[in-house]
Parts: structure tokens; C-alpha cells; sequence
């Protein structure tokens, strides 16, 4: 667990949990917690690829790439448009080369990033995702999806073919209608969130919300630390059967941490002033009386 903190400003702490879990032989989500210049850095990829190294490769390579391209640029660069530019070099990266004859394994995969920001006016957490990696707010005790799939059983969802319970058995629940590393270009949803002080936001990979249900997920993301959640969580996944990679970045504001305000800075300092004057009178008093009375 890591914690920021700012004067004046919530204290933000930082929990993740990243395991292969009972089935597959290799993990290949990818996860990732740092401070740069604009704020608070969390990404979660989910490598497609089957079992092969592809698909580690590939969240791998997509979080180096947001990382090292956010990391570059200057506090006061607009997050939409670099998170936007930082997954077009990510997708870049990954896309396979289309020359002939040159036999290539399938890269891509699915990333969340969540770029957290502390401003005069509040916080706030910019949110970017591909795929099916999703990321959740707990406010209040109270689960808000703040991410929808890019995939097959999403857009029947949105088309009333399909009931919400339904998508979680469909039998094309991990096929991507979008992903890094398919299309010469991707296009990449980004929204801003408001943060208050309790609030935890959650970013998890398939592996966690396809196993464990969302009531389940608001309780134990909801837990008295931010990083007996990310443990409880990954447990739960795991007890479900484990059945894929569990990737999870978690980050919760706590109280604020008061500026002291100028004067009152400086009424303590006179405070102390004063003190010291009273002190050093008293000593001087006691001083001449010892001299020309004790005798």
C-alpha cells in the first residue's frame, strides 16, 4: 500500500493485487501504481492472446508505454488528450507488423487507466479504457460502474437482447469489440469523475468482475482499509474458482490534510514572543532581587 498526500488536500491511498489464479499457466494482466508530474497514475491491462506469451507481452508493453508517454509530459497538460495520445503510441506499439509472409502471434489487450488529479477546486479521476477492463467508484457504501465493455454481450445489453444477469453466463462474455493492438487506430472512452473524501475507486480486469458479483464487490471494496480490500477482493475471486487473471488498483481519499492559515501562524509565534518577554522579565526581576536584597 502507498499513500499521497498534499496539503490542503485529501490523502489519497493506494492498494493493488495482481494474481495468475487457479486456471491459466501464465498471467497476462498487467498492473501498475505511480506518482508523475500531472497526478496519480493507476492502469490495469488485460493481454489477449490465449495461452501463449502474447498476450503477457502485450499489457505489458501497454502499460510501459502509458506510463513512460505520461510521464513525460508537464503538470498542467490536458488528461483527456493525454491519456488519448499515451494509448495511441501504447496501440502503436503492440500492433503487429502487416508484412507478408512474416508469421506473427496475436497481441492485444484491454487497458484501464485512471489518472487522478488534485485540484483547487477538488479532486477528480480522469478515466480511459479499451475492452473489458472496467473501473468502479464506491461512495458512500454504494457501488457506481463508472466503465461499460467494449464487447459482443455489452452491445446486446444495450440493445435489450440480453437481461444483466445474462452476461455474466453468455458464452461470448470475453469477446472485445475493441482492444489495443487490432486496428491501425483505436478509439479510446474517456470521462472526468468527481472525487469526495471516502470515496475508493476501483480498476479490475475481467478476472475480478466476472467471477465475484457486483453486490459482493460493493461490500468488500467498501472495507476499513483500502488494502484489506484489494486482498479480500482478489480472495473472493479466487474462492469463485480463479478462473482467469484477477488484476485490481484501487485508491481511496481520506480526510484532508489542513494548510495552518497565516495568522494563525503568526498568533502563535507572538504567543511564543510574549512567553519568552514574561519569562526573561521574571529571571531579570529575580536576578536583581538575589543581588542587592539576599545579603
Amino acid at each position: 500500500m502507498s499513500d499521497s498526500a498534499v496539503l490542503g488536500k485529501p490523502t489519497i491511498l493506494f492498494a493493488e493485487e495482481c494474481d495468475r489464479g487457479k486456471m491459466r499457466q501464465v498471467n497476462q494482466d498487467s498492473i501498475l501504481h505511480v506518482s508523475i508530474p500531472m497526478g496519480e497514475l493507476l492502469i490495469v491491462s488485460d493481454g489477449i492472446g490465449g495461452e501463449n506469451a502474447a498476450g503477457v507481452s502485450a499489457s505489458k508493453t501497454v502499460v510501459e508505454q502509458i506510463h513512460s508517454y505520461l510521464a513525460k509530459l508537464p503538470q498542467n497538460y490536458a488528461a483527456d488528450s493525454a491519456i488519448r495520445e499515451a494509448a495511441a503510441q501504447a496501440n502503436a506499439k503492440i500492433l503487429p507488423d502487416k508484412e507478408p509472409d512474416v508469421p506473427q502471434l496475436r497481441m492485444g489487450a484491454a487497458v484501464i487507466v485512471a489518472l487522478v488529479q488534485q485540484e483547487a477546486e477538488g479532486s477528480y479521476a480522469w478515466i480511459g479504457h479499451v475492452g473489458d477492463c472496467r473501473a468502479y467508484l464506491v461512495r458512500a457504501g454504494r457501488l457506481h460502474r463508472l466503465t461499460f465493455d467494449h464487447s459482443g454481450v455489452q452491445s446486446l445489453l444495450n440493445r435489450n437482447l440480453i437481461t444483466p444477469e445474462e452476461v455474466y453466463r453468455h458464452p461470448d462474455t470475453g469477446v472485445l469489440t475493441r482492444a489495443l493492438g487490432v486496428e491501425p487506430e483505436v478509439e479510446i472512452d474517456i470521462e472526468k469523475h468527481p472525487l469526495a473524501v471516502g470515496d475508493t475507486l476501483l480498476l479490475c480486469s475481467d478476472g475480478l468482475w466476472d467471477a465475484v458479483s457486483e453486490k459482493e464487490i460493493e461490500r468488500t471494496a467498501s472495507g476499513p482499509t483500502v488494502e484489506t480490500a484489494a486482498r479480500d477482493l482478489l480472495q473472493r475471486a479466487l474462492d469463485a474458482g480463479g478462473r482467469d487473471n484477477i488484476g485490481i488498483e484501487m485508491a481511496r481519499l481520506n480526510e484532508t490534510r489542513d494548510i495552518p492559515h497565516k495568522s494563525n501562524v503568526q498568533g502563535t509565534l507572538l504567543k511564543w514572543i510574549l512567553v519568552v518577554f514574561v519569562l526573561a522579565v521574571v529571571g531579570l526581576g529575580a536576578l536583581t532581587y538575589l543581588t542587592f536584597f539576599a545579603n
